[in-house]
């Protein structure tokens, strides 16, 4: 079926035929994978490391749970920059450039950090997250125009698969580089973990770009946004990306709260590292099952809640390390499951652009940020004025608030939906 942009554009002649759309082949897949992987690595450095490094440097949870607030900002105000991905050169190139520019951007901060230059060291950090988060639209969007439905299901589990994986191998490898080795040799094995497997995109066949005017692609774009975003669907995706459930905001204290719970170093790296990453990835495929049986804006709304109850457990327990261990295990499991379920949700959302999808898989990617960004201030405020156990109790809060509003929220459509098909069938 054309989307709304071919419809309302092709009389002007400014768009060709819809793009061709194919299964997801053996190959390609293998390639989306190791991408992914990519990815991965690049994620475990930003949420597993940084908070590790922080606090072996000396920084307080606070300071990390400000730092964490900061971070996600780049991932707000991405939509601004992701423009240029829809743009010039084919999606894969763009994925590979912005991947170059991610490990370049760690390895320069890490040097700057030997010789104390913490400023720039957290200011590059932060451009670093932006090309990260460019480079994840750009998969986004190269799934989005290239496969038809059972392939983009397919890229979203290969997507978030893959981040595990390679998330368990990055924070694995990292965290140990840290305990042992120099933090020259940790920039240098960070920046080629991340740019090595990205290589792999040029295996995806992708069209070649349409050559448009400069006013056009911004038609194109406003067009195909307003699609996505006017619509029952859009409006509440948004709201399911903007609400305060299931941001995972914990995850950015876990690896530095290990000092507090007396956390073994072979647990600080397992379950922080390859344990923690496999078991989200579990989640991950988890939640692809899931996904395949009940509506995936239903299973975010019981992982959130099922997340509140480990917050509260975590905030009655006694802090030892077996109490971290548990709590850990259930939260990675429970997060691989939120992850997947919201992918599936902005995969399928975008599905219909043809010309800004990875833009609009940056604009949901963005609403989620800012969930984040304000859960984690509420939760480091908090922590300051109250400590650690007020904390949890207040992430485990804004869960429940979040899931009963979406819940609310999801009965209501449904709702009203039933009362359209009513009024169709007496017509």
């Amino acid at each position: 079926m054309e989307s709304a942009l071919h419809r309302n554009l092709a009389d002007d002649g400014l768009t060709g035929p819809p793009p061709n759309e194919r299964s997801l082949s053996g190959y390609a897949s293998l390639a989306y994978f190791v991408i992914a992987l990519s990815l991965g690595m690049a994620g475990a450095f930003f949420l597993t490391e940084m908070p590790f490094l922080m606090r072996k440097i000396g920084a307080s949870i606070e300071a990390i749970g400000w730092y964490s607030t900061a971070s996600v900002f780049p991932y707000v105000v991405q939509p601004f920059f992701n423009p240029i991905t829809d743009l010039w050169i084919k999606r894969k190139s763009w994925f590979i450039l912005m991947s170059l520019a991610c490990a370049l951007s760690i390895i320069i901060a890490l040097f700057l950090i030997i010789q104390n230059h913490e400023n720039l060291f957290y200011g590059l950090i932060l451009v670093a997250q932006i090309q990260y988060g460019l480079a994840t639209s750009c998969f986004g969007g190269l799934a989005a125009t290239t496969l038809d439905r059972a392939g983009r299901l397919k890229a979203s589990n290969l997507l978030n698969l893959g981040i595990q994986l390679g998330g368990a191998i990055g924070a694995t490898l990292m965290l140990m580089l840290t305990q042992r080795c120099s933090v020259a040799t940790l920039a240098l094995v960070s920046g080629a973990l991340i740019l090595l497997p990205s290589l792999a995109v040029l295996l995806i066949p992708e069209p070649d770009r349409l050559s448009r005017k400069p006013g056009v692609i911004v038609r194109a774009f406003i067009a195909e946004a307003r699609q996505t975003l006017s619509g029952q669907d859009g409006w509440l995706g948004l709201v399911l990306c903007i609400c305060p459930a299931g941001t995972m905001a914990l995850n950015f204290f876990l690896p530095a709260l290990a000092v507090d719970y007396q956390a073994p170093e072979w647990m600080t790296v397992s379950l922080n590292g390859f344990a923690g990453w496999i078991l989200t990835f579990l989640g991950v495929y988890l939640g692809g099952v899931f996904c395949l049986r009940i509506d995936s804006r239903v299973l975010y709304v019981v992982s959130a809640v099922t997340m509140s109850m480990v917050g509260v457990f975590w905030a009655v327990m006694p802090m030892s390390p077996s109490i971290y261990a548990i709590g850990s295990i259930v939260y990675d499991v429970l997060q691989g499951v939120s992850i997947t379920a919201c992918s599936a949700m902005v995969f399928e959302l975008i599905s219909k652009s043809s010309t800004s999808s990875s833009t609009q898989y940056s604009i949901f990617y963005a609403f989620s940020s800012i969930a984040q960004m304000y859960v984690l201030s509420l939760d480091t405020h908090v922590y300051a004025r109250h400590g650690l156990r007020a904390l949890y109790t207040t992430d485990a809060v804004l869960n429940v608030v979040g899931a009963a509003l979406l819940l609310f929220l999801l009965l209501g459509v449904r709702r009203a939906r039933k009362l359209k098909q009513v009024e169709i069938s007496v017509v």
